[in-house]
């Protein structure tokens, strides 16, 4: 009997311990202490995901945006760096602007021969930025210069029309290649026979604050005298104020020939200093001052080119869907 009694007892005492954990585990409906929870999870969305940099949901950015530091800042979809995507060097083409960026500028380049008036060109230019790492370039050309009185007259040249190409992304091959043609289409009173150039495009960040460029040039006219010109042009620059001054030098060496004589080249080569000043994000001056060193060479040449930008503004690279790092140089 008291065998059947501690049974039962024992029994009942496990039935109760059950009780208490599932009152525990599950408190009754109104009543008990709530069962923990977890926080409380905040979605916030990414604004440094690709497309999202400076908030146009495309990567680029405003022009009024200080998201660019540096001249060496890689921007755009081609990840090429801040200092290409505006013209710096008036003697030395580099690389092409960031697909969908635009500008104008206007050119003045006086001319002081050892001898005789001072000749004077004018261009007007329109340049845009394609997809693919096209560049379309559009210009009219004029000229004041000596008529065959040796008076000086203004008379409209002609038209240029210049297309590049880059052949990759910046710094997937060295040097960053672009192949560059133009054809001048010519005329005025003087009827000058039209022409055609074509250069090789090189440029490069030798460091964070020296930047190369360097292009070979061979321009040749199609009537006439056939005249043929060889030319090799180098330039440096460096920042002397970031995102707003560059200074450097610039030079050209030149072979030139007329149909008849290519056994006597005239040889010319001009080298002087360069400034490029970006008051604003979008606008940017070029002055460079050459002096001739041979007796072909002008005694002088200048050019100043005052440049405006408008369309889309390239943002950091970092915006952009990247390529993978084992794609780029070194």
């Amino acid at each position: 009997m008291r065998l059947i009694t501690s049974l039962a007892i024992a029994a009942a005492a496990c039935v109760a311990a059950a009780s208490t954990q599932v009152s525990v585990a599950q408190p009754p409906f109104g009543g008990g202490t709530p069962a923990p929870t977890l926080p409380e999870v905040v979605v916030r969305p990414d604004t440094q995901a690709p497309g999202n940099v400076g908030g146009n949901g495309d990567g680029s950015i405003s022009w009024s945006s200080d998201a660019i530091g540096s001249f060496d800042t890689l921007v755009g979809p081609y990840q090429q760096p801040d200092w290409t995507t505006q013209r710096v060097f008036p003697t030395t083409r580099v690389y092409v602007l960031p697909a969908g960026t635009a500008e104008v500028e206007q050119w003045v380049r006086p001319t002081w021969p050892r001898a005789g008036n001072t000749e004077f060109r004018f261009l007007e230019e329109f340049a845009v930025g394609l997809p693919g790492r096209f560049q379309l370039d559009l210009y009219e050309r004029w000229n004041i210069e000596p008529d065959s009185n040796n008076q000086q007259q203004a008379n409209h040249e002609g038209v240029q029309v210049e297309l590049r190409w880059a052949m990759a992304d910046w710094d997937v091959i060295p040097l960053n290649p672009t192949l560059y043609a133009e054809w001048i289409e010519r005329g005025g009173p003087q009827d000058k026979p039209n022409k055609f150039e074509l250069k090789l495009l090189f440029g490069e960040n030798l460091s964070s604050r020296l930047f190369y460029a360097s292009n070979l040039i061979w321009e040749q006219e199609v009537d006439g005298e056939c005249e043929s010109e060889y030319a090799w042009s180098h330039a440096l620059t460096t920042p002397l104020v970031e995102e707003r001054l560059l200074t450097g030098i610039e030079c050209r060496l030149a072979s030139i020939t007329e149909k008849g004589a290519r056994d006597n080249p005239s040889i010319e080569f001009l080298i002087g200093p360069s400034i490029q000043w970006r008051p604003t994000n979008r606008t940017f001056v070029d002055v460079t001052g050459l002096v001739g060193t041979t007796a072909d060479s002008p005694a002088s040449q200048m050019y100043v080119v005052f440049g405006y930008q408008f369309g889309t503004r390239a943002g950091p690279s970092s915006g952009y869907v990247s390529r993978p790092v084992s794609a780029r140089g070194n």
